[in-house]
């Protein structure tokens, strides 16, 4: 017998044992991706439970929660006075981290540019005036957000979803959500799945909550909040955002102290994603997003309320690697300058966070290179407060001392 027939053979069982490895996960994770394209009803369910539970949730696809944090905005909208707006930088900011008589949502999202956050903040004070004590909105100059036009921008409307609400990112191909059911991800949390559902005492009836129902089983996070997830991916650990808008980040691991300076190193390159934009702008904000921010001011004090801006905390000792540098010194310097001078012509405050080794930071408190924690995101408030913020940020006088605070 020729070796060909026993090579074609072997190849053959080969395929055909990959084959019913793959096809059973490729199905279950199939059916598992589509709960986790979103959906209006789930939005509506997760943000009714977190309102009744207070716990923490969040509605597939986590990556796109604008859906479920205009449900929770809405929901929350009777008890709250102060509002903050942005990108993900911005969602470790919590309910504690503010003076008695601030009652905040937070409001940020995934990929939430200024233009976009800025025309919310603009929705908010013109649909509710006089409501909101306090508006807090970043300017993300590592990002870029601050340098780019705003031209692409219509106006911006914030509503509760309902029947009538699209999908969140529309359709999806076939092909790509095959892809995303055999991706490393997806086959890690299925496996892990499986893994609770035989542990489980009823495990047919846990298969089936896994596959055809809407939430997973409520369960307690380690400060004791429940937790309850409507996605399959990221199970019982307390991903999500707690009640009051803040991300838990709880799928991310900190920064390792030996990796920092690789970090930092790779922030400074001139063609590194925190770089482009600055070097590209000369350092000098949009223009126009600065004259949209001084109407934004006026308004909230004509309204009887506060705009709070903040430059986001970075890891610690990255933005002095920007100060350091011989080519990107200069451009972050007038950027700084820029907004200072921006500040007190617009009678504003900029809390600068940008060097959160200022404010006590270390780099177990981020995620990576501009996602803080909330210790660290706690430090930056309790210093702003403690040195007459309350006055700077909320006093009811139109005399508060604007401009750039750092700390001393």
């Amino acid at each position: 017998m020729s070796e060909q027939p026993i090579h074609r053979r072997y190849v053959m069982i080969f395929a055909v044992a990959c084959l019913a490895i793959l096809l059973p996960v490729l199905v279950l994770n199939y059916l598992l991706g589509l709960r986790s394209l979103g959906g209006v009803a789930v939005v509506l369910e997760a943000s009714r439970w977190q309102q009744e539970t207070r716990g923490v949730t969040y509605a597939p696809p986590l990556s796109a929660n604008r859906p479920f944090k205009s449900a929770r905005l809405f929901d929350r909208l009777p008890e709250i006075n102060a509002v903050v707006f942005g990108s993900s930088t911005a969602m470790s900011i919590t309910q504690e981290m503010f003076p008695p008589g601030v009652s905040i949502y937070n409001f940020s999202q995934t990929g939430n540019e200024l233009p976009v956050s800025l025309g919310e903040a603009e929705f908010m004070v013109q649909s509710y005036p006089g409501q909101w004590k306090l508006m807090l909105l970043p300017l993300d100059w590592a990002l870029g957000f601050v340098f780019r036009p705003p031209t692409a921008v219509g106006a911006v409307t914030v509503a509760a979803p309902d029947a009538h609400t699209p999908q969140v990112g529309g359709e999806v191909r076939l092909t790509q959500q095959l892809q995303d059911a055999l991706s490393l991800p997806r086959v890690k949390n299925l496996f892990s799945s499986l893994a609770q559902i035989v542990r489980s005492p009823a495990p047919v009836a846990a298969l089936q909550a896994l596959l055809f129902g809407t939430g997973g089983e409520i369960y307690r996070c380690p400060d004791g909040r429940p937790a309850r997830d409507f996605d399959t991916i990221f199970r019982g650990t307390c991903t999500g955002f707690r009640y009051d808008g803040s991300a838990t980040f709880a799928n991310l691991e900190p920064v390792p102290v030996q990796r920092v300076e690789t970090l930092i190193g790779s922030a400074v390159v001139p063609s590194s994603k925190y770089a482009i934009d600055l070097i590209k702008a000369g350092g000098v904000p949009q223009p126009q997003l600065l004259e949209r921010l001084t109407r934004l001011a006026q308004d909230q004090r004509a309204a009887g309320g506060r705009l709070l801006l903040i430059l986001p905390p970075l890891l610690p000792g990255m933005e002095r690697a920007f100060l350091a540098s011989p080519r990107l010194a200069p451009l972050l310097m007038q950027t700084k300058r820029d907004l200072a001078a921006w500040a007190q012509k617009a009678n504003a405050v900029i809390l600068d966070a940008g060097q959160s080794e200022r404010y006590g930071c270390i780099a177990a408190e981020f995620v990576d290179e501009h996602h803080a924690l909330p210790a660290c995101y706690a430090r930056i408030f309790a210093r702003f407060w403690a040195a007459d913020g309350y006055q700077l940020a909320l006093a009811p006088t139109t005399k508060i001392p604007a401009g750039l605070y750092v700390p001393d």
